[in-house]
């Protein structure tokens, strides 16, 4: 009789499965075979070399540490975009970068940084790209509103920076009285909050000051006989909303109205009537 093999579990085992399993084990051992052949032959001779690279770097890990790759890569090309009013030397002389420096003194941040204390510059983004160029991105400030002293004007950014535009230019900003040059910079984040909110509303003002009294901004549209109250921060798209909403819905009060108080989150005030316009 055959011998009949089974598993441990008592399932028994075929021909074909039998002849299977020592196929796979005469591969297994001469792959072994085969590898133990090749080491006698050349194997060890690798074996030596690594084991002498790894004492190698074992013994002078202090310089390996210290081992930087980037001190290989020098900067080639430089890539600037949005540049109008700056000419590339500029850029690249106030950003403190030359061709031939070294990738790894390059920092994104530190350059963006240089370039963002520039009147002129309102962002930027600084990328390094692989492997030895730069990549810039400038957003250029642009002039918000115009302050006359003096017989002098002088146009200022977003960032409440002075800009060299012509007269002709600050002609067509609003005007912020002398006065309250101090909130220069919150005037001009104001009517950029405006600007980027209502377009058309940002054109419509001619003047605005600040008010101590009310600790507010006043602001003097060219088409309103009233002077409307700001408050003077967490200026957002709802309240310009807000006053086109009152503005539209009652035209007719404030024709006679001398204020429009916008200070209160969701709440607009009329005041100052005139009462000969109230009359009839």
């Amino acid at each position: 009789m055959k011998e009949r093999r089974t598993t441990l579990l008592g399932r028994r085992i075929g021909t074909n499965e039998r002849l299977r399993k020592q196929e796979r084990a005469r591969k297994v051992r001469h792959g072994f075979g085969c590898a133990w052949h090749w080491f006698k032959r050349r194997g060890w001779i690798l074996c030596l070399i690594f084991a002498f690279l790894a004492f190698l770097a074992i013994h002078n890990r202090f310089y390996l540490q210290r081992f930087n790759p980037l001190e290989l890569r020098y900067l080639q090309y430089v890539e600037i975009e949005g540049n109008r009013m700056l000419s590339w030397e500029d850029v690249m002389q106030n950003a403190q970068v030359e061709t031939g420096m070294r990738m790894s003194e390059l920092n994104e941040d530190s350059v963006a940084t240089a370039l963002t204390q520039l009147p002129l510059i309102l962002s930027a983004s600084v990328e390094k790209k692989f492997p030895s160029s730069l990549y810039i991105k400038l957003h250029e400030a642009s002039p918000v509103l115009t302050v006359l002293e003096g017989g002098k004007a002088t146009i200022y950014s977003e960032k409440g920076l002075p800009l060299p535009y012509s007269v002709a230019t600050a002609m067509r900003l609003p005007v912020l009285e002398a006065e309250s040059l101090d909130k220069v910079k919150m005037m001009s984040q104001f009517l950029l909050a405006m600007r980027n909110a209502d377009r058309r509303l940002y054109e419509r003002v001619s003047q605005l000051a600040w008010s101590e009294n009310d600790a507010c901004i006043k602001v003097f549209f060219r088409d309103t006989g009233f002077k409307s109250l700001f408050p003077a921060r967490n200026w957002n798209r709802e309240l310009f909303v807000l006053f086109k909403a009152v503005e539209n819905g009652f035209a007719g009060d404030l024709r006679c109205a001398g204020e429009l108080d916008m200070r209160f989150s969701g709440f607009a005030y009329v005041r100052n009537y005139d009462k000969r316009c109230v009359n009839g």
